[in-house]
């Protein structure tokens, strides 16, 4: 049992002080608490009087019990003037830091020791978090590859890592000191000092870029203020030398491309993926959907171009086989330009990610006239099996005919009555009508070969206008002539190509005169290259896309019954086949119609690829 000390008025006043403190407070008298004050109980989750009489030691975490006693012996003799830190066990075995004095007293008559301890823990731990940042950071910024620097408000390098040496080709050891001006070229180094300055009079992170001897530099500059309080800088430079190669040679691919893109002759579209709208399109792509310029092309839905009933077999064909599946294939599809124009393309596509979003490239072609020209040559070589055909059914049925028309003619001339006289007449109509039929179908077959010379084309159509001069002037038809008056002479059958023109005129008339009883022709002649060209154009009610395929096919005709036969078109296709030259029509339902008729110069043969 633990003996009573009596205290005196003075250390009662003491221990009522120090019990107020939020200081662990205690006295020790031969290695034992003797005495202390409620913080040290609450400190380390023991009881007031599980602590009194407890050795001291005991509460000192034992890996620092040597260093704790050291301490305060070398503090009781005067020899450590410093505080002491060391580790204190909790009751429950965990640990806290504490700082603490120690002081030689006398308590109760005797001598003892007054600690005096602080908690630090969270200062230990906020120092020991420093600590590790501090490493952290002086690892990173000796082993980073860009250059790090501090550098004071007079251009002066206060630190520096060993990227900054390496770049700068001096030993760390030399480069700590130096001003900018020493260590790199003169205008170099004074652009950075202007931009150093900047940085510090905004007091504001500042970035620029910056060459030196063929190298690009970016640079970071961050206002700080030193340990000492003075302002600096803090400088991080990175080589983006190849960087800038990189851009310079993504900056001339995409010229390249885009160059490429915008002058190929194949017309090219990229489509987004999501929004299935034109994103990029070439001048070739709005020239054949009949824009001004591209901007007016970028932003449409091609859908719109395609005829309503193809909308939905090309959507699918675009999302499924070429999104799902990349399937390249290439496809014909009829459009219609935006003004109006129906036109055949041929269309291939590819996926591409454009702008780093999902899109197509499609490219297309317009192959209208070589649709034009297929079917051109379909029909030659029908009319070639028909004129065959109608050369034989011809022969077969003239002589027949012969017959009829002069036995009715002998009938005739003989005194019938009126009744059987009007039946002999219609038979001899009728015979005469089918007679004709046959000497067309003979045309058409052409079996003799045209007798050609040289002859001015002009010539011809003001003879064939001639011949139609009393039905234009009774009809209230104008003839409005564009003839060039330096055209060359040229090879042709000159009686055959009447034929072709008066064919033309006549058509001409019929539909006019049946549309609003009157109207205008207009013909023109003009020399395209090494082609004489003879367009015929009226202002009727004009042919129908779905007839302007077949107008030369043979037997073909729009005509009421009884008006005309179908042969006439196809016998001048075949005249104007056979002088090597083209024959076709350009129309719009309800604005008339052109025949337009071009034949090769001194025979030559045209291209047909160039129709």
């Amino acid at each position: 049992m633990s003996k009573v000390v009596e205290q005196t008025p003075q250390e009662e006043l003491l221990k009522a002080m120090c019990d107020q403190l939020p200081v662990v407070v205690c006295v020790i008298q031969d290695g034992r608490i003797c005495h202390l004050n409620s913080a040290l109980p609450s400190a380390i989750g023991y009881t007031h009087d599980e602590l009194l009489g407890k050795a001291a030691e005991e509460l000192v975490f034992p890996e620092d019990r040597d260093m704790v006693r050291e301490s305060a012996i070398k503090m009781l003799k005067g020899q450590l003037r410093s505080p002491y830190q060391f580790r204190m066990m909790r009751k429950d075995g965990s640990t806290l830091w504490v700082i603490g004095t120690v002081k030689s007293i006398q308590y109760g008559g005797r001598r003892a020791v007054l600690g005096a301890y602080m908690e630090i823990t969270e200062r230990k731990q906020m120092e020991e978090k420093l600590r590790e940042l501090q490493e952290e950071y002086r690892l990173l910024f000796e082993s980073s590859p860009d250059c790090i620097s501090l550098i004071d408000k007079d251009g002066r390098r206060l630190a520096a890592n060993p990227a900054t040496a390496r770049s700068l080709g001096i030993p760390l050891e030399e480069l700590i000191g130096k001003t900018l001006f020493e260590v790199v070229p003169p205008e170099v180094a004074q652009r950075r000092f202007q931009k150093l300055q900047e940085a510090l009079d905004k007091w504001q992170p500042l970035v620029f870029e910056d060459e030196r001897a063929g190298r690009y530099f970016h640079h970071t500059v961050v206002p700080v203020k030193t340990a000492q309080g003075k302002e600096a800088v803090q400088v991080i430079t990175r080589d983006i030398t190849e960087q800038k190669r990189m851009e310079q040679a993504l900056r001339h691919s995409e010229e390249r491309y885009r160059a490429l893109f915008h002058s190929m002759v194949i017309g090219t579209f990229v489509l987004d993926a999501e929004t299935m709208r034109v994103v990029m399109a070439n001048e070739a792509a709005a020239k054949t959907f009949g824009f001004g310029s591209i901007d007016e092309v970028v932003g449409i839905d091609p859908l719109d171009f395609v005829r309503r009933q193809d909308r939905k077999t090309v959507f699918e064909t675009v999302t499924k086989e070429l999104f799902e599946h990349d399937l390249r294939r290439v496809y014909e599809l009829r459009a219609v330009t935006k003004d109006g124009r129906q036109i055949w393309l041929s269309i291939t596509g590819a996926r591409v990610i454009h702008e780093g979003k999902l899109g197509a490239l499609l490219s297309f072609v317009d192959i209208t006239e070589q649709k034009r020209q297929t079917e051109r040559l379909m029909m030659t070589d029908r009319l070639a099996s028909l004129g065959e055909l109608a050369a034989g059914a011809a022969h077969e049925l003239n002589n027949p005919l012969t017959s009829i028309v002069g036995l009715s003619q002998l009938l005739l001339d003989r005194r019938l009555p009126d009744s059987i006289r009007a039946d002999i007449e219609l038979i001899h109509s009728e015979a005469q009508r089918a007679a004709k039929v046959t000497k067309n179908l003979l045309t058409f077959a052409r079996k003799h070969a045209p007798v050609r010379e040289l002859a001015q084309i002009n010539d011809i159509v003001e003879d064939v206008l001639r011949l139609r001069a009393y039905e234009h002037k009774t009809n209230a038809i104008e003839v409005r002539k564009q003839l060039d008056p330096n055209l060359p002479e040229i090879m042709v059958d000159y009686f055959q190509m009447q034929q072709v023109f008066l064919n033309i005129i006549i058509n001409a008339e019929y539909f006019m005169i049946q549309t609003h009883n009157r109207g205008t022709l207009t013909i023109t002649t003009e020399k395209q290259g090494d082609t004489v060209v003879i367009s015929f154009t009226d202002d009727g009610p004009g042919i129908p896309p779905e007839n302007l395929g077949h107008i030369f096919d043979p037997f073909f005709t729009t005509k009421e019954t009884g008006e005309g036969t179908g042969l006439g078109l196809s016998i001048c296709h075949g005249i104007v086949s056979e002088h090597g030259g083209q024959i076709y029509a350009r129309s719009e339902l309800g604005k008339g119609a052109t025949f337009v008729v071009e034949l090769p110069i001194n025979g030559i043969q045209r291209n047909p690829d160039k129709v």
